[in-house]
């Protein structure tokens, strides 16, 4: 007998017959309900240790020899499917918001190694340094943001802070980061502060533009030189969920995955627990 079958990613639907409508109709808006409300909870969207180590898998395959950092970014994703990640083994962790970032922190252990990936307002500099176990700040694009971020580390730290360099390589208004050509001056901004260390350099390329992760290969190079320091010093964040895999071929030495192993993203943020 003739069917149409409807894929629900999870579940699959099939329509025959010899059904009546009604039963046809129900099963569908169950089908519905069901995809819809596993979207807003990815833990139940997906096996996070699978999906998880399946990422991993595929960073060994792609990097060969090369140790590459995965960071499980985690933009509104909620503080217990995190948890399942760390206890799965992952350790670094990527945030985009300071308050969001704080708050499920407070949730979770101290061993997770948080990276903020955000745009980072200088009044948010202070909130965001009181945190720990904070690693890394990836996206830092002026000289003024570094200089605050090491005064306030001075007081908050006892060890130096990673600080990484945001650069536009795809020339993109709607991207953060400064511009190639200026990268070199805020280089030397940042190694010569106390309380902060140059990590290397970070960049979101444009969908599909792979040349964007060879442009900032050979800005390392150049940098590398400029500074007198070897090359492999310096990290090569670059590479997210579409694009890690070919980004580790072009070098990274860090990539920044998120949906591939919670799931599609939900749009809003985890409500803030009442204190």
């Amino acid at each position: 007998m003739k069917s149409q079958g409807i894929d629900g990613g999870f579940y699959s639907f099939r329509w025959t017959s010899n059904r009546s409508w009604v039963r046809q109709t129900s099963r569908f808006l169950l089908l519905v309900l069901a995809v819809t409300c596993l979207r807003g909870h990815p833990q139940q969207a997906l096996a996070v240790e699978e999906a998880l180590q399946a990422v991993k898998s595929s960073i060994s395959d792609a990097a060969g020899p090369r140790d590459v950092r995965l960071i499980a970014v985690s933009k509104f994703i909620p503080a217990d499917v995190i948890r399942t990640a760390h206890d799965a083994g992952q350790v670094d962790f990527g945030e985009n918001y300071v308050q969001e970032l704080l708050d499920k922190a407070a949730e979770l252990p101290n061993s997770i190694r948080w990276h903020f990936i955000g745009r980072l307002q200088s009044n948010k500099v202070k909130k965001l340094l009181e945190l720990p176990n904070l690693v890394s700040i990836e996206t830092v694009d002026s000289a003024n943001l570094a200089k605050r971020i090491a005064n306030v580390a001075a007081d908050a730290r006892t060890e130096p802070l990673d600080l990484s360099i945001q650069v536009d390589t795809s020339n993109e208004e709607t991207k953060g980061g400064v511009q190639p050509q200026d990268a070199m001056d805020l280089a030397e901004s940042i190694v010569n502060l106390g309380s902060v260390r140059l990590a290397g350099l970070m960049t979101i390329g444009a969908a599909g533009d792979l040349s964007a992760f060879d442009r900032l290969k050979d800005l390392r190079r150049k940098m590398a030189k400029h500074l007198q320091v070897p090359e492999e010093s310096l990290q090569l964040s670059m590479g997210m969920s579409g694009d890690f895999k070919e980004a580790i071929k072009r070098g990274a030495t860090s990539v920044r995955v998120g949906s591939s192993i919670f799931g599609a993203r939900p749009l809003t943020r985890p409500p803030r627990k009442a204190s």
